[in-house]
């Protein structure tokens, strides 16, 4: 197993459209007095490589990172030969609605393919909408053929819409979704096969590591695989643990990351609090055991560490005291 990062433990950081020293941070009329230890990129176009020395400084050997930072294939291959060179793995993202109907996927064949590049802009620059034009189908094409163009061997699909469908909505019942992202998947395998890159299911506090293995199972394909998240399972009702038993055998990487758990408080209801990797009540080292004894290939498993520090704390140190509590804990699960 290696340890990687994952491009959201800087959320706060790096994200023109979240950082709180913009002027077009949009969650709030003010900036939050927070501090950072570590100096922000100065632009978008700076993050990617930003992210680069991020991974480098904290001798991580993976990033997983959205390819609409690179804006094309000439960025993308610029990215990927200074990961080469960095001796880190990429990791790339599509971000479609993932149950989405048959008319608002759109037509899958070759003739849609081929005009993806002309008809979708996808950049991420100023804002979280990175997305324009075309088909959620073309959008994820144009993400997997920018993800392959900057050397990426896996592409994890992650759904953009979690938080309006997902598997407590009644309409459409939970059973016509995943009908819809088998159909949806189904797509893309061939898109995959093709450049050489495999895709990853994730449960994104939309669906269950349960409801996404039937998925797997359903389409049968070695190019469809799991990323699997270490808290994420609990916001719809799964024990962490549990799901780690059902991915195990499609994991082939995952988000590792930490939360607090609060079951009962004075109101009636939980809360979670994401947590620096140790201070949380997410079992990370049986979750390991298990991934160790049943991913297909424990030894290449890059475990991207994403954990999401409130926007008021210091990204940078909950990072360092997350590797540091793996590095002392975790170290036989580590090469």
């Amino acid at each position: 197993m290696k340890l990687g990062l994952s491009q959201a433990s800087y959320r706060w950081v790096a994200y023109p459209w979240l950082r709180t020293d913009s002027a077009t941070y949009r969650y709030s009329t003010g900036r939050l007095p927070y501090f950072e230890s570590v100096e922000p990129p100065e632009t978008a176009g700076d993050l990617p490589m930003w992210m680069i020395e991020r991974a480098r400084v904290h001798g991580l050997t993976a990033l997983y990172m959205d390819p609409g930072w690179f804006g094309d294939e000439a960025g993308a291959r610029r990215f990927g030969d200074v990961m080469r060179s960095a001796g880190i793995e990429y990791f790339g993202i599509a971000v479609p609605d993932f149950p989405a109907d048959a008319d608002a996927w759109g037509a899958t064949d070759m003739a849609a393919r081929r005009s993806a590049r002309d008809a979708v802009s996808y950049r991420l620059a100023e804002t979280a909408n990175g997305w324009s034009g075309g088909t959620e189908f073309q959008r994820c094409v144009r993400a997997i053929e920018l993800s392959a163009a900057a050397g990426a061997t896996i592409v994890n699909v992650v759904h953009r819409e979690a938080g309006l469908r997902h598997r407590f909505i009644e309409d459409p019942p939970l059973a016509e979704q995943l009908d819809a992202i088998i159909r949806n998947l189904t797509s893309l395998i061939p898109i995959a096969e093709e450049l050489g890159v495999v895709l990853t299911t994730e449960s994104h506090m939309d669906y269950r590591v349960a409801d996404l293995v039937q998925v797997m199972e359903a389409i049968d394909s070695p190019w469809l695989r799991h990323n699997f998240d270490f808290v994420n399972s609990i916001s719809v009702v799964e024990d962490p643990l549990d799901a780690a038993r059902l991915a195990a055998p499609y994991t082939v990487m995952t988000h590792i990351k930490d939360m607090r758990v609060q079951p009962y408080t004075l109101i009636g209801e939980p809360r979670f609090f994401n947590a620096p990797i140790g201070d949380g009540d997410v079992p990370v080292l049986d979750i390991l055991e298990v991934l160790q004894q049943g991913a297909p290939d424990p030894d290449n498993l890059q475990h991207c560490v994403e954990v999401l520090a409130p926007p008021e704390h210091d990204a940078e140190a909950w990072i360092v005291a997350s590797l540091n509590w793996l590095r002392e804990h975790a170290a036989p699960y580590f090469t």
